[in-house]
């Protein structure tokens, strides 16, 4: 089987670490995978594929081996937003990966990917599309107008779409209620979440400097208003007992480095890390503010590490900490419920490890090679 699997780009993002994790898994079991990708912005880090052991093609190069093409191909024409000559020219790279590759499936992911990459598989008559919804941005993005015309431009490329993933029964649920495609054409299938091997506890701290008794905290994501990486920065400012690390970078860092400089210096802004899931065992508790996800893969490193994981109870983080094990907060308790979430899992040992124990039981089904088998088992389901 070939798949051509196509992401708007590869940021330090879920969807760029579950693709590549996919790759891996599916060439285990023999399945050629063809990964496209755009290009990422300038606020932006990359993880790049190849970086990650996917190999490097060039467009010319893959087009010259045709059905033997492997790896990653990058697309310096897709990115996000709307751009007439760049849309038009990574629409006509994708129609001739498509003649030459010929895949058995195209899949992507992300909404640009998807758009573009879905509509020039119809066009080229693939035998099978698929897209997953890592998220979606129909709501807490742009304003009610937008919002609307994006949910009929899913919703229209949805009623072509042979499969329908999400990566959480909550993503599947919104967009349902969006107007994308009925509740039942939604399959729910975890993301692919290749765990690496980290430090344990005591080599973590010291290789951090951390000091033995300092509690530290920790919040991982884009710096994007949905992250809502404010609320991390006051939760640490209203605990004097705390330090908090944040990694990750985007359009809102200006603001957070601000916040952070009022909380007497006990918030660090660490940037983005691709390795971050190698030091999580040195922190005391991961801090999920986000006002939603599709499903947050650090929550899954978290339980690798046997890291108790603290969240607002929202879309995505309700999902992964019901079947992971976590303390869940009401969005309205803000900060304070945060903080007293966190201080809960100090005083009560027993439940933190309750909560470990959860984690590591749930850590299986994120597996890549796990969820690799359960997409291809659709995809030769659909196909009959």
């Amino acid at each position: 089987m070939r798949v051509m699997r196509v992401l708007t780009r590869p940021n330090l993002g879920g969807p760029t670490r579950q693709a590549v994790a996919l790759w891996h898994a599916h060439e285990a079991l023999g399945v050629a995978t063809l990964l496209v990708t755009g290009q990422v912005d300038r606020s932006e880090a990359e993880l790049s594929p190849a970086a990650a052991g996917v190999p490097a093609v060039g467009l010319d190069e893959a087009l010259a081996a045709g059905v033997q093409a492997r790896g990653f191909v990058p697309l310096p024409a897709l990115r996000r937003g709307f751009s007439p000559f760049g849309d038009r020219a990574a629409s006509r790279d994708l129609a001739r990966l498509l003649r030459t590759f010929r895949p058995d499936v195209v899949h992507t992911h992300t909404s640009k990917a998807g758009w573009l990459g879905r509509r020039a598989a119809f066009r080229a008559g693939a035998p099978l599309v698929a897209h997953t919804f890592h998220g979606h941005v129909l709501q807490d993005y742009f304003g009610r107008l937008s919002s609307w015309a994006l949910a009929r431009i899913e919703a229209a490329l949805a009623a072509r779409t042979d499969l329908l993933f999400a990566v959480s029964p909550s993503c599947a649920a919104e967009l349902a209620a969006a107007g994308v495609a009925p509740a039942e054409r939604f399959t729910v299938v975890p993301p692919a979440v290749a765990v690496e091997r980290g430090l344990g506890r005591a080599a973590a701290r010291e290789a951090l400097g951390f000091l033995p008794q300092e509690r530290r905290c920790v919040c991982i994501g884009r710096l994007v208003p949905i992250k809502r990486v404010q609320d991390f920065v006051a939760m640490v400012a209203a605990g004097p007992e705390w330090r908090g690390d944040v990694y990750g970078d985007g359009p809102e860092r200006g603001r957070l480095e601000a916040l952070a400089a009022a909380a007497s210096g006990r918030v660090r802004l660490c940037g983005a890390r691709a390795d971050v899931g190698r030091w999580l065992a040195a922190y005391d508790v991961l801090v999920l503010p986000s006002v939603r996800e599709g499903c947050p893969l650090v929550a899954v490193e978290a339980f690798a590490a046997d890291l108790p994981v603290v969240g607002y109870d929202v879309p995505g983080v309700r999902d992964v900490l019901v079947a992971g094990g976590g303390e869940l907060v009401p969005p309205g308790a803000g900060p304070a419920g945060l903080l007293a979430a966190a201080r809960r899992l100090l005083a009560e040992p027993e439940l933190a490890a309750a909560h470990a124990d959860a984690g590591r039981a749930a850590l299986g089904r994120f597996a890549p090679a796990a969820v690799a088998r359960q997409l291809l088992d659709a995809y030769r389901d659909a196909r009959g």
